[in-house]
């Protein structure tokens, strides 16, 4: 194997795959290294008996990390994801799929419902101006309020006189304030519109986001979101891995990098100066040559310390990211014997079918026993994703958390854990038992900042959004970023195209 590529890229979530494709269907060479032996990094879709080895695994360096509950028969016909999110059908990342392609190597659904939960019940959060309507859960100036509400957030409410002097203000208390909503209506949209994680949450980027799933709404169906088959985000990530290798790219899985050397050109192993010199080399476990690259693209988490501070950091400016940097996300995976059904809101009767795909919002304080700072997500996931065998159902459950905890993923998601089970019973009558079970901490990588003597070449890349609505798009920017420095660094020149493939192309321009 020829060991001088244009680009090396080190780890395989989901932006770094990004990059990778479109670097490879750029012409460049690419070599893209991950120590998993699957795609995906973090955000990987393992089947169960790989989620509990990769379980056992954490658990070896992390005590917090619990499971319970044997791995069943079938383990291999489970797709879960390390990191459950939904795809908005407007946006970075749907522009990319469709450009580059990829979208032909997954299948994709419409998210079935968005549920809250509020007073001890579940109520049905309207998709649509027709839902609004037919719902008995609000008066008819309610209606009417929510309506205006909707018409501001979908249009250029940037420079409108509601927002003057408020884009600093808690989205929650804007929507009592100026558009008189009542604390229900205001707390469902914080919370299952704007998808804000904490009360403090500001009203300008919370906005944002809302402008974008009012648009993503109708694009494929009355939801704005999609969710991907197998998994989600690492069957995806796969896929863009699989169109580079297309276009040319190496693959080394299962593979540690043991060390990466910066390359003086001026040294006597390179007497004549050209503009193709490599500038890093990679020493990688058990291959006896060395890997020389011009460009070195990395996950934050994989490089070594002392690079890390000489790394270009990627930080674009993305207008929808509001939320405060957050430290961990605390996660629940349960594996439950039968499939899940949220109950319908009886009183709504523009609530959507039943569906195994769906997100329950829980907001803070909303739950005995629960959070009174985060709000609480649950994804679940079946059949109809093709992540679980007929007759059983995926729970997801994720807590933001802005600072360190002194409790235990286990200690902060059982209660939400217990009252979803208490619900889908109610609505089945019948008891439905956990399989297993597994809580864990995702702790987040701060990144560093960028200085002025940052090597020539060396790309980091920041760690996935775990935000369940907006993680993929901000990956898709980020890409597009790194796309861009990568090129730059490498002359300044897209080369020719390989025939038959299509530049790739993000869909922000």
């Amino acid at each position: 194997m020829d060991n001088h590529f244009d680009v090396i890229v080190l780890g395989t979530g989901l932006t770094e795959s990004i990059t990778a494709a479109a670097l490879s269907k750029a012409g460049f060479r690419v070599a893209h290294i991950d120590p998993n032996p699957y795609y995906g990094a973090d955000e990987a879709s393992l089947s169960l008996d790989e989620l509990m080895q990769w379980v056992d695994h954490h658990k070896e360096d992390n005590h917090s990390v619990t499971r319970y509950g044997e791995v069943p028969p079938h383990a291999r016909q489970y797709s879960i994801s390390l990191a459950p999110s939904v795809i908005p059908s407007i946006g970075p990342f749907i522009s990319s799929l469709v450009a580059s392609g990829v979208y032909r190597y997954g299948s994709f659904k419409l998210l079935g419902r968005v549920v809250i939960y509020d007073g001890g019940i579940l109520k049905d959060v309207p998709q649509s101006k027709d839902d609004i309507f037919q719902s008995k859960a609000m008066s008819l100036l309610e209606k009417r309020r929510v309506t205006r509400f909707l018409m501001f957030a979908a249009g250029e409410f940037e420079n409108s006189k509601e927002l003057h002097g408020q884009e600093d203000l808690p989205l929650l208390d804007f929507l009592q304030r100026i558009f008189l909503l009542s604390e229900a209506t205001a707390r469902a949209i914080t919370y299952a519109l704007g998808y804000c994680c904490f009360i403090s949450e500001t009203t300008l980027p919370a906005l944002h986001r809302i402008r974008i799933y009012l648009k993503a709404s109708g694009r494929y169906g009355p939801s704005s979101f999609l969710v991907g088959y197998y998994g989600g985000s690492g069957e995806i990530a796969q896929g863009f891995c699989r169109a580079a290798a297309v276009g040319g790219g190496v693959y080394i899985l299962g593979r540690s990098v043991t060390r990466i050397l910066s390359v003086d050109p001026t040294g006597p192993e390179y007497p004549v100066l050209t503009s193709d010199l490599p500038r890093f080399a990679v020493e990688v476990d058990d291959f006896p040559d060395r890997l020389h690259c011009r460009c070195l693209i990395s996950s934050n988490t994989l490089l070594p310390g002392h690079l890390r501070t000489l790394a270009d950091v990627i930080h674009p400016s993305i207008s929808s990211c509001g939320s405060p940097r957050l430290f961990a996300m605390a996660r629940c995976i349960a594996i439950v014997d039968g499939p899940i059904i949220l109950p319908l809101d009886t009183k709504d009767s523009g609530a959507s079918d039943a569906s195994d795909s769906s997100l329950l919002v829980f907001p803070p304080g909303s739950l005995n026993g629960g959070s009174a700072i985060s709000a609480v997500h649950v994804m679940t996931a079946g059949p109809g994703t093709m992540s679980a065998p007929s007759g059983k159902g995926i729970l997801y459950i994720s807590m933001p958390l802005p600072t360190n905890s002194i409790h235990s993923a286990e200690i902060l998601l059982r209660p939400y854990l217990a009252a979803v089970l208490v619900l889908i019973q109610a609505e089945q009558q019948e008891q439905k038992g956990l399989i297993c079970s597994t809580f864990y901490m995702q702790e987040l990588a701060l990144s560093t900042s960028s200085t002025s003597d940052s090597l020539v070449g060396l790309l980091a890349v920041p760690s996935l959004s775990p935000h369940i609505t907006q993680g993929v798009d901000e990956a898709a920017i980020i890409a597009e970023a790194t796309f861009k420095k990568a090129v730059s660094s490498l002359n300044g020149e897209i080369k020719e195209i390989n025939p038959g493939h299509e530049q790739m192309c993000f869909g922000l321009c």
